[in-house]
């Protein structure tokens, strides 16, 4: 009797993460989907994994910001598990920023980001099975440290997730967060200030086996590199007492006109 097994598509296969979520997912008995800008890392990392372990993968060698015919969109009726990790790097200051470069950049980071979490959760809440991970930079809790809009955008990624899970909540489909610190990978938000003679930078492959014991956890937020357990639920609960104080009717005090 053939078994069934679990199918995940990887939304940037070319980059690093993406890389290692192939490979920790394909040794779990994942058949992949890898999207991929440029083929040539997967389809190296795809002759191994076929070699070693069972899964089925296929390679779209696809930018999604040019290619707009939604080639993806049969393989949401049959996917577990969508690792949302798609993105463009960081460009130069916003005041600076030419109008192509902007588009591209908000297209990936934005547009197509939500498009692929959406139309992924879609599918599952109506199969009421399934899981999406959505990565982020933990520069959208600060986008000021970054150049340019790359900032807002994962903090857009971040506030997407927020809804995802409140939609979600009782259509038995998991969406986990991974904000991910400095981490050694393609992508790195900070153009005046490299990554390697840095400390406290993260590899991917510890990035992301972190990121599957939260998953495992079924944690809704995972946050490798932070060392307080305890850190975001203080982060949240002073995120909530700003916002349960916002609700008046009336102006504060210290912005009534005084006679």
């Amino acid at each position: 009797m053939s078994r069934t097994r679990p199918k995940a598509l990887i939304a940037d296969a070319s980059c690093a993460i993406g890389l290692v979520y192939a490979d920790r997912l394909a040794r779990r008995g994942y058949d992949l989907v890898l999207l991929a800008r440029h083929s040539e890392r997967p389809s190296a990392l795809a002759q191994v994994l076929r070699c070693e372990t069972d899964a089925t993968i296929e390679i779209l060698d696809v930018d999604l910001t040019m290619d707009r015919d939604r080639k993806v969109a049969a393989r949401f009726a049959e996917l577990d598990l969508l690792i949302n990790n798609l993105e463009l790097p960081a460009g130069g200051p916003l005041v600076l920023g030419s109008t192509p470069g902007l588009d591209r950049l908000i297209d990936t980071n934005i547009k197509l980001y939500a498009w692929l979490a959406a139309t992924a959760a879609g599918s599952m809440a109506k199969r009421r099975n399934g899981a999406v991970v959505n990565v982020a930079s933990a520069v959208g809790l600060a986008p000021e440290f970054a150049t340019g809009v790359y900032g807002a955008t994962k903090a857009f990624a971040i506030a997407l997730t927020r809804t995802l899970h409140a939609e979600l909540a009782c259509d038995n489909v998991y969406v986990q967060q991974v904000i991910a610190a400095a981490t050694r990978t393609d992508v790195w938000p900070f153009d005046n200030c490299p990554p390697e003679p840095l400390p406290g930078v993260m590899t991917p492959q510890d990035l992301v086996d972190a990121a599957m014991v939260g998953f495992d956890l079924r944690e809704p937020v995972t946050i490798p590199s932070l060392s307080a357990a305890d850190g975001w639920t203080q982060y949240e609960n002073a995120r909530n007492a700003l916002i349960f104080d916002l609700v008046n009717s009336d102006p504060a005090s210290r912005y009534l006109k005084r006679s």
